[in-house]
């Protein structure tokens, strides 16, 4: 698999990444075995970047994970998670379903950008991923979108601390590079007045559906040498199963607008013969500031349709008719 480089701090990564939101049962429950499998099959074809996150499953992703990756030489893959949520266990529960997930781990979620709690949220992590580094840690969703009225409490304790603590650990050699890893990206815009950022992790907000990134905000990341990594390019499920078969935009039921906006780049992927979710994968990918496409893979069947979809050849002709609907 073809590898791309960060830009600021020249770490090599592949241009499919292995997402782990299901690792962690997102909207519904699968076995370690299945992780296991799906993770082999993945390092088998080629991918080696894998990224992961406290918040998936409350920690269920991340130790599963960690386990999985004992069969792997560290050295070999690139491994992200992230900070900004830290873990307390809930004495009155085994197993537990909240933000979207069931069965995790009987832990509650509180948000905490402060320097101690970025610090803590690494250290935790470290643990149950059972590793002494992480190649690429991301303050996770920041911003408007999540937070609402209250992020300007949680973006101040960021500048405050937050953002401190990840630069810390990056010139400690404990992490290679940070950045945010949220689902708006105009965060990042704005965090980039306060601390050298390596690469952001945009999700939902670089697809086929959403792309008001490409206006100008890549270009600002290409002037100042930050990266990005695109995630959920299927925008949380819409354009992986199509317009007859309505998946989740944005993690909620696709309106009626969006799923319009899905029958029309339908019509251009089949006068091109061109798979809808090889252009949901490749479109981002065309920027050269963006490294990798991060997937959700929780199955080895998975694995090997989403690298067959990387791998589909697409004419020009059909990026440019493209352009004319999306």
């Amino acid at each position: 698999m073809k590898t791309r480089i960060i830009d600021s701090s020249g770490s090599a990564i592949t241009e499919i990444g292995f997402g782990s939101a299901g690792v962690g049962n997102l909207y519904r429950p699968i076995s370690y075995e299945a992780v296991s499998k799906a993770m082999t099959k993945a390092h088998k074809l080629g991918i080696r970047y894998f990224d992961t996150a406290p918040h998936y499953g409350a920690g269920l992703a991340e130790r599963r994970m960690g386990v999985a990756l004992e069969a792997m030489s560290r050295d070999d893959i690139f491994l992200s998670t992230k900070v900004g949520r830290v873990l307390h266990p809930d004495k009155n529960s085994h197993k537990k379903d909240a933000d979207h997930y069931v069965e995790a781990s009987p832990f509650d979620r509180e948000y905490d950008y402060s320097y101690d709690g970025i610090m803590r949220s690494f250290e935790d992590s470290l643990q149950r991923l059972g590793v002494s580094r992480i190649d690429m840690l991301f303050m996770h969703d920041i911003g408007e979108l999540t937070h609402q009225e209250k992020n300007k409490v949680y973006f101040q304790q960021a500048i405050d601390g937050g953002f401190s603590a990840m630069s810390e650990l990056r010139e400690q050699g404990l992490v290679g590079n940070i950045g945010l890893g949220v689902n708006e990206w105009q965060v990042c815009d704005r965090a980039m007045e306060y601390a050298q950022f390596d690469c952001f992790m945009v999700a939902n907000c670089f697809t086929l559906l959403n792309h008001d990134i490409t206006d100008s905000f890549t270009d600002k990341c290409a002037a100042n040498q930050v990266s990005l990594i695109a995630a959920a390019p299927f925008s949380s499920g819409i354009l992986a199963k199509g317009s007859r078969d309505l998946g989740h935009y944005f993690y909620a039921e696709a309106p009626p607008d969006i799923v319009t906006k899905v029958v029309a780049i339908e019509a251009v992927c089949e006068q091109f013969d061109v798979s809808l979710q090889a252009a949901a994968i490749q479109y981002a990918l065309r920027y050269d500031c963006v490294k990798s496409i991060a997937i959700g893979m929780a199955s080895e069947e998975r694995v090997v349709q989403n690298i067959a979809w990387y791998q589909e050849a697409i004419p020009e002709a059909f990026w440019q008719a493209l352009e004319r609907v999306i």
